[in-house]
């Protein structure tokens, strides 16, 4: 049973910010979280590919579900990804996250083997009947096995315990089958961005777990907003500006462009899992002065006050 409210609209998927040590920033974390609420975000999503899940500790992200959810509160949900290696790591975690006060659990398939689509059936009819609150499957082929569209609509169909899926392939396959009249009953969830906009042209989709919403809550909601009230002039210049934004981002390794954004707009230092390269911080520094100058604008559009844009700043 959700704590708050059901699953759809757009939740932002939240960077872990570090310190120039490598330790978890948790007071920019709140701050970071607090500000995607206070936006409009109907709630957050902890320990997946935006927060670097295969990077930080059992207790790092342990601590990300329950600051996320003291932030969240009443307000709305929160979405805790529990990206393992195996089955065994991944109920354990999910076992933490729900009693940590998450109300869904993402479940992405073992990460660095590759395994058949016949395995990853086993896996998660064992990992979704383990848990008492809902899951949803995560689809991550960029970093993971890559779930068939067949796999997912006849889990979705077959599995009490799971709502529905959020489809990172860049793909719409999967939701469009869960769109048509024969297809089963379940949360459709955009995960990549670059395909939000035909998503929502379509009606295939309940809404997003977005990297992009983590930095840019005005742009993703701003879109799904103007999509929901028809408003077909605004939908399609937002949906520009995210497009101009992702071409910006798509040089960059996931998730470094969108943590060269949280820099730019003061929420937390850019730090990187590798040392970047002299050709690296020089991209770096191009993309965040492309953004100062581009957002002033953007951010105009969407009907953001110039008092609310945050300062912004180079890191």
């Amino acid at each position: 049973m959700l704590r708050n409210q059901q699953i759809g609209g757009i939740i932002p998927a939240v960077l872990l910010p570090r310190d120039a040590e490598g330790g978890p920033a948790w007071d920019l974390f709140e701050r970071n979280a607090e500000l995607l609420m206070s936006a409009g975000g109907v709630g957050l999503c902890v320990n997946g590919a935006t927060g670097e899940y295969v990077a930080a500790s059992e207790s790092e992200r342990i601590e990300a579900v329950v600051r996320a959810r003291r932030i969240a509160g009443s307000r709305g949900l929160v979405v805790s990804a529990v990206g393992a290696a195996s089955l065994r790591e991944t109920i354990a975690f999910a076992h933490v996250s729900q009693e940590e006060g998450a109300d869904v659990i993402l479940i992405p398939p073992p990460h660095f083997f590759r395994y058949a689509q016949e395995d990853l059936a086993e896996f998660y009819r064992q990992a979704v009947g383990a848990l008492r609150v809902p899951a949803l499957l995560y689809n991550l082929p960029s970093f993971t096995a890559r779930l068939d569209s067949s796999l997912c609509l006849d889990l979705i169909r077959d599995l009490p315990g799971l709502a529905g899926i959020k489809d990172s392939s860049g793909q719409l396959d999967i939701l469009t089958s869960l769109t048509t009249p024969d297809g089963p009953s379940g949360v459709r969830l955009v995960g990549n961005d670059t395909v939000l906009a035909e998503a929502i042209r379509r009606q295939i989709c309940d809404g997003s777990i977005s990297g992009v919403a983590g930095v840019l809550p005005e742009l993703t909601i701003g879109l799904w907003k103007a999509g929901v009230a028809g408003q077909t002039g605004l939908f399609e210049r937002i949906s520009g500006l995210l497009d101009e934004l992702l071409a910006q981002l798509e040089p960059f390794p996931i998730p470094w462009g969108i943590k060269l954004v949280s820099a730019v707009r003061g929420f937390g230092t850019a730090t990187f899992a590798l040392p970047a390269s002299a050709a690296r911080q020089q991209q770096c520094a191009e993309f965040q002065a492309w953004f100062c100058e581009w957002w002033p604008g953007a951010s105009e559009i969407l009907g953001v006050p110039a008092s609310e844009t945050l300062s912004l700043r180079q890191s």
